[in-house]
């Protein structure tokens, strides 16, 4: 059994851990418990050990303290070295920036006593001059009085004196000490400026009253004359010769060769801003008079070199470069008579005609019906113009009776493709100014630039229905006539381009000896570019201000291509004349294109404008559901009003632009994008009761009205009977009558319009299933009569 372990071995134990990191190594004590009451033995003995700790470290601090007293005085003194030798530093750092002052300090004297000596010797020179002009001026009055007194002997011995004198003060170094310091350099820039200011510059400028002052010569001096009436260009550079030989016969060289360093230069600018450049003329036919102000220039600058006045080399590049002066003088006239033109505004508008001839078959016929019938037409009189403009012209392989217009070209057969790109137009270009300027014309192909149907003929066209129609039998000319209007601008800019075709054919007759401007012929050859291009990039602006402004800027961009491709075009017959070769000379190609495509963009943007217009319009109905209820009913009859209206006060503007065809057109266009939307919106309809199926009616009957706007021009001549063309011009037109009638109608008359009367034509068999259902109540007559429609095939 183990001995029982005592508190004063676990205080041992616990002590000897602390002291020693030990553990115990009996196991009793290892194993043995620790009770409360050995805490106060282990306290005990880590007091005692803790204590004799202190103890010993007491006693040894009391033995090494001398040694530490040492070290602290040797730290001491150490960091007093170091201190002395900071201040050391210090010492040495401001004695050398005191060397480097007291070194500037020395370089600065230098300089100043290298100074003070210079102006002593200046003063030296200064002096000696002095007293030599001194004793000059003592000379002459000596040589005055002698020749007072009669000794003429003397007093030519003292003036040769003087003469000897004046040389030698003019040959020594005391001008040159003069020159370094700079003061004949102001004196003589001042002089300059005087001569400028009394001289040159009077004589170079016309007064207000167009009066001029000429210069006069009288032996040693030079002066003007009063104001008298204006002289030419040669008379100016006469005057002016004899200002640099006056200069260079009565000044000494000392003086007139710097004077001729700084004037020189000067007189020339002022020559060429003030006259020379005012000189050259804008009209080619006074060419031949600045052929002889040419030479003079040319003297002149000659008597420059002679007299070694500089500026001559600059008078020579400016007489070369008269073409180019020329050029821009023109070009600056040509632009800005096109701005003038276009701030005037639109001008008066003009009628012109459009004449083609073409060659159509006996199929053409005006309606899709008529099958080759041509009674309609059999009233009209050959060479008499037919009511819609079109002239018959008998050609000589063909027989005149069975034959008819082909209506084509006014785009009165225009098919539901072309409907439909107009229809889905955008507005053309994402920037306006590249618009004006033609940047991306290479994609003027796209649907935003479409146009009305111009003058053209197609192997085949469609009818009404869509179906095709090949051109076969006998063939005839027609000569196809319509009038629209264009302002006075392209007939103004087009004069200007002929001027400019004038004045080329002139520069190109002559001879390069005979006209100084022949190098500008390529440069005046791409001034109608220019003009065109400021007429694309501004006309936007001005057009605006006329409700039909961009029908008016597509007839006018239209007509004058149509010109400028007659300008271009060769003589019929005849060789090529001169005139003809330099009108070729210019080509328009790009300008045409550029053109075309401005004018199309320019109706595009119009007529995506009125069709957004429109469109939000008809929104207005909210798709015409809950047509009969307020207040929905109230904002239907308000959309369908206000279309009707728009689409007549659009019709009343583009009238006065417009040809008859290109305005039904374009109208046509716009109410083809209203039935259309109309169409869908019943069509999406579900649920038609019979009070919306007759509201619906008589908004349908609203919109049919407007055929009263697409009466052909023969209704003017005040005919009992016109046919509208409505069908011919308005995509889906047929479609929305029928719409009409079925909105009206009872499944009988449904099923007859369905069998016999063409339903079939326009609609399919869904479209009509759809528009039962919604119409009719669900009843065994509606799925008959839906079956019924099903198997038979429409007509």
């Amino acid at each position: 059994m183990p001995s029982p372990v005592t508190a004063y071995q676990l205080g041992e134990a616990i002590l000897d851990a602390v002291q020693h990191s030990s553990y115990p190594e009996s196991e009793d004590i290892i194993s043995a418990d620790f009770p409360p009451s050995a805490f106060t033995q282990a306290l005990d003995l880590l007091n005692s050990a803790r204590e004799e700790v202190k103890t010993r470290v007491r006693k040894s601090s009391k033995q090494s303290a001398p040694d530490i007293d040492g070290w602290i005085l040797q730290a001491k003194q150490l960091r007093s070295d170091i201190e002395t030798a900071h201040r050391s530093a210090e010492e040495i750092v401001i004695k050398a920036k005191r060397n480097e002052e007291l070194l500037q300090t020395l370089h600065d004297s230098r300089s100043k006593l290298r100074l003070l000596e210079d102006e002593v010797a200046f003063n030296q020179n200064l002096t000696t001059i002095l007293a030599q002009i001194q004793q000059i001026r003592r000379d002459i009055g000596e040589a005055h009085d002698l020749v007072n007194e009669a000794d003429l002997s003397t007093a030519a011995k003292l003036l040769l004196k003087v003469d000897v004198d004046l040389e030698s003060i003019q040959r020594g170094r005391n001008i040159k000490a003069v020159a370094i310091i700079g003061l004949l350099e102001g004196v003589i820039s001042n002089f300059v400026n005087q001569i400028e200011y009394a001289i040159i510059t009077p004589r170079l400028q016309q007064r207000a009253d167009m009066c001029e002052r000429r210069l006069l010569e009288e032996q040693n001096a030079i002066r003007l004359s009063q104001p008298s009436p204006p002289s030419d260009l040669g008379r100016l550079l006469h005057d002016l010769g004899v200002f640099l030989r006056f200069i260079q016969k009565r000044l000494p060289s000392s003086i007139s060769d710097p004077l001729s360093k700084i004037c020189g230069p000067r007189l020339v600018e002022s020559l060429i801003s003030t006259r020379l450049s005012a000189a050259v003329p804008q009209e080619v036919a006074a060419l031949q008079h600045f052929n002889s102000t040419r030479e003079e220039v040319n003297r002149f600058s000659q008597t420059m070199d002679d007299h070694g006045w500089p500026g001559a080399s600059q008078l020579r590049a400016w007489t070369n470069s008269i073409p180019q002066i020329w050029l821009e003088k023109r070009q600056r006239q040509s632009l800005g008579q096109v701005r003038k033109l276009l701030q005037r505004g639109l001008g008066d508008i003009k009628s012109v005609e459009r004449v083609e001839t073409q060659t159509v078959s006996q199929q053409d016929g005006l309606f899709h019906g008529n099958h080759g019938n041509d009674d309609w037409n059999a009233e009209w009189s050959e060479g008499e113009e037919s009511s819609f403009g079109v002239k018959q012209v008998e050609s000589q392989n063909t027989s005149a009776d069975t034959e008819v217009e082909d209506v084509r070209a006014w785009g009165l057969d225009d098919g539901k493709e072309e409907d439909k790109t107009l229809d889905n137009s955008p507005v053309g270009g994402k920037d306006d100014e590249a618009d004006a300027w033609g940047w991306g014309d290479d994609n003027d192909n796209d649907e935003g630039s479409q146009s009305p149907q111009r003058m053209s003929d197609k192997p085949f066209r469609q009818g009404i229905n869509g179906h095709a129609q090949a051109r076969r039998g006998s063939e005839r000319e027609v000569t196809l006539r319509e009038s629209y209007n264009i302002t006075s601008l392209p007939l103004e800019i087009l004069d200007l381009i002929n001027n400019i075709i004038a004045d080329a054919y002139v520069l190109g007759t002559q001879s390069s000896g005979d006209s100084p401007l022949g190098s500008a012929l390529p440069g005046l050859s791409n001034l109608p570019s220019l003009l065109l291009i400021m007429y694309r990039a501004s006309a936007s602006n001005f057009y605006s201000i006329n409700n039909s402004g961009n029908m008016f800027l597509y007839n006018d961009c239209l007509w004058l291509a149509d010109q400028l491709r007659q300008v271009m075009q060769p003589p019929a017959q005849g060789p090529e004349n001169r005139f003809t070769s330099s009108k070729r000379l210019i080509r328009f190609d790009d300008d045409m294109a550029a053109l075309e495509a401005f004018g199309k963009r320019s109706y595009g943007k119009e007529m995506e404008s009125q069709r957004t217009i429109l469109k939000d319009l008809l929104d207005g109905a909210q798709g015409f559901a809950n047509c009969t209820e307020s207040p929905f009913s109230q904002e239907c009859d308000l959309a369908v009003a206000s279309i009707t209206d728009r689409l007549r006060d659009i019709h009343k503007q583009w009238k006065g632009a417009l040809s008859h065809s290109a305005l039904l057109q374009s109208v046509g266009s716009l109410l083809g994008t209203i039935i259309d939307k109309i169409v869908i919106d019943i069509e999406d309809m579900s649920d038609i009761s019979e009070p919306e199926s007759q509201r619906l009616t008589a908004y349908c009957k609203q919109i049919i009205a407007l055929e009263d706007l697409f009466l052909p021009q023969e209704s003017a001549t005040g005919e009992a009977e016109t046919v509208p063309l409505t069908a011919v011009y308005v995509h889906g037109w047929f479609k929305f009558q029928y719409l009409s009638e079925v909105l009206d109608s009872s499944l009988v008359d449904i099923k007859y319009l369905w069998m016999e009367g063409g339903l079939g034509l326009e609609y399919e068999v869904k479209e009509v299933v759809d528009l039962i259902e919604a119409l009719f109540a669900d009843s065994e007559h509606r799925r008959r009569a839906i079956g019924e429609i099903r198997r038979s095939p429409g007509k």
